[in-house]
């Protein structure tokens, strides 16, 4: 009993050393973790921005093409590489803008020629862009003595940029935000003077103009409006400001170009010709088909004329003689009388003829040397032993098969 409880002491004992070994040697720290998107947010990386805009009271418009344009005093987040897969497009976004709209566009759809058109906003090639890009490659190093056993939370990079002067502010009092994400590129040149702008150390990061009755608004950081980007630092003032949102706004975004499938498609805009082809594709297969009977009926069997009976004697004659006519003759008659006649096979020639010659009514002796194959005879005399094997096989009365 005491052996037990020593062992139970030694074994809580253990225990609690490795217990405590194990609290001396661990740190616990609380480290947040983002929560990965679900639903839409998974296919539409401007969901939160959209979001954002209902929350604001803003009309939110995602069409899966552009196919017609907005209405009057909307605003159009254009972000489709496709938008003028059309061109008449062009010319329809052109005057939708000219007669109110607000167009929102990345500095990088300034590159299509159409739009340089009628734009004034250019681009600006900017000597150190290279090196910035290959200063952004490669951060400088930490030091030595820093830890690389616990990795801090990565801090966003947020950029200072304000409302350049003589420009209205957006929210009332010209003030400075905190851009998330990086500048962008290309870098953008506009005229004088704008609408509203926002400049950091490089030059404007967005711009807006105002062309015909309404306005066109370019932004170099197209991840302003991005999932992952609007929440950060003052993204989503910027963003907001950018789109000039109001309570009861349309805002459209247009960044794809979803077409339904080919074969839908032709459903739905002619099934009348698509069910007549598919008709006419099955008549010709089942025309060209193989077919399981003869393609006429067969025709009926007659009695052969007079002059197809003697063109055919002529014919058969010309090929074989006489000789074997004769015979062909002497076996159509042997044919029918074994049918009619009984024992007829297993009788001799003589015999056979009295049994014809009972049967027909005709002469024994001359059906015995009509039989008889050795018997020469001339043309003259072929006619009339035709003629008699051919009245005997006729005269042949029906009677019940026997057994030769």
């Amino acid at each position: 009993m005491k052996l037990d409880l020593l062992l139970k002491a030694l074994l809580m004992a253990l225990l609690l050393a490795v217990g405590a070994w194990i609290a001396t040697r661990t740190e616990w720290v609380t480290e947040e973790v983002a929560t990965p998107p679900k639903g839409e947010a998974l296919t539409n990386e401007l969901y939160a921005t959209q979001q954002l805009l209902r929350h604001l009271g803003a009309k939110v418009v995602h069409p899966k093409e552009f196919s017609t344009m907005p209405p009057r005093q909307a605003t159009l987040l254009l972000n489709s590489w496709h938008w003028d897969l059309f061109p008449e497009r062009e010319r329809l976004l052109r005057a939708w803008v000219h007669g109110g709209g607000h167009l929102v566009i990345s500095a990088d759809m300034l590159y299509n020629q159409r739009l340089q058109a009628w734009l004034p906003i250019q681009l600006m090639d900017d000597e150190n862009e290279d090196e910035d890009e290959e200063e952004a490659k490669d951060p400088v190093p930490a030091p030595a003595s820093a830890p690389s056993v616990l990795q801090k939370p990565k801090v966003p990079d947020c950029d200072k940029v304000i409302e350049p002067d003589g420009v209205r502010p957006a929210y009332g009092e010209r003030r400075e935000y905190s851009l998330c994400g990086g500048h962008g590129y290309p870098r953008i040149k506009a005229p004088t003077p704008v609408q509203w702008a926002i400049e950091g150390d490089r030059g404007h990061d967005v711009v807006r103009i105002s062309v015909g009755q309404g306005s066109v608004t370019v932004v170099t950081s197209e991840r302003l409006f991005l999932n992952d980007q609007v929440l950060l630092g003052d993204n989503a003032l910027l963003a907001m400001a950018t789109l000039q949102v109001r309570k009861g706004t349309e805002i459209w975004f247009v960044s794809e170009e979803a077409r339904p499938p080919l074969l839908t498609w032709l459903w739905t805009q002619g099934w009348v010709a698509v069910v007549l082809g598919l008709l006419a594709v099955a008549a010709a297969l089942w025309r060209g088909a193989i077919r399981f009977g003869p393609l006429s009926a067969k025709p009926v069997h007659g009695r052969r004329s007079i002059a197809e009976q003697v063109k055919g004697t002529a014919q058969f004659l010309s090929h074989h003689g006489a000789h074997a006519l004769h015979a062909a003759q002497v076996r159509a008659l042997n044919e029918a009388a074994q049918n009619h006649l009984p024992n007829y096979a297993t009788l001799e020639r003589g015999a056979r003829a009295k049994a014809l010659a009972q049967a027909t009514g005709l002469d024994a002796d001359a059906l015995a040397r009509a039989l008889d194959s050795k018997v020469k005879r001339s043309d003259r005399e072929l006619a009339p032993t035709l003629e008699l094997l051919e009245t005997a096989r006729r005269r042949l009365k029906p009677s019940t098969p026997s057994s030769r």
